[in-house]
């Protein structure tokens, strides 16, 4: 798990935002709460966590002072904001600090999980440009962040094959970048994402030709191709024949 701290002045908040986010859901693990910037230095100081979620106005140290001291003393924590307070200038101070990323008050769900997502991402990136230094909290976090988006995409292609889908679609669905889980879906299926729905398709066509009466281009329609001539290509494409040819062939060998 990759351990987080969280920094603020209201209790009220430091519970809200430690109990009510999905932190588990997705690879985090809240290692502990304080209520100023002196207090996270010293628990980063004796135990360092991997990630310091922290509020920008609280007394003694301000959360961008702590961020400066984090970016200078350890550079490898990653450190969010979060304020109640929507205001540019924040923003612009914590870029120079290297902060992650900017929450508003109240924490909203769906902002949490881009932002923390995005943090395990970095964290993976830093851990593979760092040769024997992959640490198991990283990978496995990440990884199982992975695998989650994974599954849910294919049980929605699984069930919905028959209806227009893209890539933006599902994305969207899972709250990820599109052009992230176009390079996580080829990576993680050794296919791209059109390819494998195309397989999809075509399997459940296969079937359709062997085991119903449907016309052929009744059958493209029902497996989700709009255009016939298309779905002839594709079906050629993996068979090797076209769907006709392939009605044929099979029944015959099975009649």
């Amino acid at each position: 798990m990759i351990k987080v701290l969280i920094a603020d002045d209201e209790e009220l908040i430091r519970e809200r935002v430690r109990c009510n986010m999905p932190w588990q859901e997705i690879g985090f693990e809240v290692a502990g709460c304080v209520a100023d910037g002196e207090a996270a230095l010293d628990r980063v100081r004796h135990c360092p966590p991997d990630v310091v979620l922290t509020d920008i106005r609280m007394p003694n140290m301000t959360g961008l002072e702590l961020a400066q001291r984090l970016k200078t003393e350890y550079p490898r924590i990653k450190v969010a904001l979060m304020s109640a307070y929507d205001d540019f200038h924040y923003a612009k101070e914590a870029i120079r600090y290297g902060v992650k990323g900017y929450l508003l008050k109240p924490v909203i769900k769906d902002e949490f999980l881009d932002l923390f997502r995005e943090v395990a991402r970095s964290i993976e990136e830093e851990t593979d440009r760092r040769p024997g230094a992959r640490t198991a909290l990283a990978s496995t976090a990440v990884q199982k962040d992975r695998n989650a988006y994974i599954a849910r995409a294919e049980q929605f292609i699984a069930d919905n094959y028959a209806e227009k889908i893209r890539l933006e679609d599902v994305s969207e669905l899972l709250h990820v970048n599109a052009n992230y889980f176009s390079s996580l879906f080829k990576r993680e299926m050794g296919k791209n994402f059109i390819d494998y729905l195309n397989e999809v398709r075509i399997a459940e066509s296969r079937k359709l030709l062997l085991q119903t009466d449907y016309k052929v281009f009744e059958i493209s329609m029902l497996v989700g191709y709009g255009n016939f001539s298309y779905y002839n290509k594709i079906f050629k494409r993996l068979n090797g024949m076209t769907p006709q040819t392939y009605r044929e062939r099979e029944g015959s060998s099975r009649s």
